[in-house]
């Protein structure tokens, strides 16, 4: 039997977006869509099995309402078994209720992976254990995997996979040790099948498709920020066995994002650049975009007038667009300077001579039209 197993995680349900107030409802329902894009893309290729790999929520204090709407989206999920690890953000400590309030949502195909165990999923009709290594707090300099490394024996079964959340050596950033990391020598080390991680929102291998790739790392299904340039993945695993006894991997990244966080910063030296930097923003999905312009350099008079345009068209149809243009600038020449100053003044006198000081120059005009006003 092949085993097709959707891997997702990170979801961070929850999630607040106080950066973004005119829009921060829809970001935050915009998690819960993709998690729904999650499962539409599982059922869509008969999966049997939904692996969360950690921080279905952003913290432990989620209201009964939201734990609801995610048990019910969950359930959609046609498959034969849905698998939930804590992860760091949505940790298992035996103080916090989040997860005591999930099992009183929880349907029948539902387990919370939040012991140091192994879970036998033939119960469910899938041919597989899962050995689970659940955060326990939002930091740790020390991983959890180390229970699985010391195992004397393990349960007969077709397929061995571990899920665990933290930090990939080499992948994720974490310089302070502080977030469970693991290396990928001791996670292939230790037998197994396949390691479903969670922890950082890029995912993991680079390529969209790969084959006898043992460790796999979720990425985020939906961005979160300016750092998270992706539009949103999960992971499509098939596992089986050749004839040979032999196990085989193929996997596919599976876009599931809704929004696009897009952060530049630009050179337009003339009214062209700024027309294909309009266009180039614009040719790909810009209502789903959330984009953070910066624009520097310098245009003539009547370019600098028409720029504004171009902008507003980036605001009318992106998302959301936030643009600096406080470095752009207009071409300060002897005809403006002639028409703002007379020839026999000061100000006339400094400007002419600063012509061939850009930065002087503009700073000097700045400072002469704020004096003059």
């Amino acid at each position: 039997m092949t085993l097709r197993i959707m891997h997702t995680g990170d979801v961070h349900l929850g999630m607040k977006f106080n950066q973004y107030p005119q829009i921060s409802t829809k970001l935050e329902n915009a998690r819960y869509q993709a998690l729904e894009n999650v499962i539409k893309e599982a059922n869509k290729r008969n999966a049997n099995l939904l692996a969360v790999a950690g921080d279905l929520f952003d913290k432990v204090n989620i209201k009964q309402v939201n734990i609801k709407r995610t048990v019910e989206i969950l359930d959609k999920f046609s498959g034969d078994a849905v698998v939930i690890l804590p992860g760091n953000h949505d940790y298992s400590d035996g103080i916090s209720k989040l997860w005591d309030q999930f099992k009183k949502e929880i349907k029948g195909r539902m387990l919370i992976l939040e012991a140091e165990k192994i879970y036998n999923l033939a119960d469910f009709a899938v041919p597989a254990v899962v050995y689970s290594a659940p955060c326990d707090s939002k930091l740790s300099a020390q991983n959890k995997i180390g229970w699985i490394k010391n195992l004397k024996d393990r349960p007969e079964a077709k397929y061995h996979i571990a899920l665990a959340h933290g930090a990939l050596q080499g992948f994720s950033p974490d310089l302070n040790d502080n977030y469970f990391q693991m290396n990928k020598d001791e996670l292939l080390d230790i037998k197994m099948d396949l390691w479903l991680l969670g922890h950082s929102h890029l995912p993991y291998p680079e390529q969209k498709q790969v084959t006898n790739q043992k460790i796999f790392n979720n990425g985020t299904p939906e961005p979160d920020g300016m750092d998270c340039s992706h539009p949103g993945y999960a992971w499509y695993i098939e596992l089986s066995e050749n004839k040979a006894g032999a196990k085989e991997i193929k996997a596919e990244r599976v876009k599931t994002g809704n929004y696009h966080f897009s952060d530049l910063e630009k050179e337009i030296l003339s009214e062209s650049d700024l027309e294909k930097l309009v266009n180039k923003i614009l040719e790909n999905k810009p209502e789903n975009k959330i984009l953070r312009l910066k624009i520097t350099g310098e245009l003539t008079r009547t370019e600098f007038n028409n720029k504004d345009d171009y902008l507003r068209e980036l605001r009318d149809n992106c998302f959301y667009a936030k643009i600096d243009q406080s470095n752009l600038n207009m071409k300060i020449d002897r005809e403006i300077i002639a028409e703002e100053f007379a020839e026999s003044s000061f100000p006339y006198q400094l400007l002419t001579e600063l012509e061939d000081n850009n930065q002087a120059l503009h700073l000097a005009y700045k400072m002469l039209k704020e004096v003059q006003e």
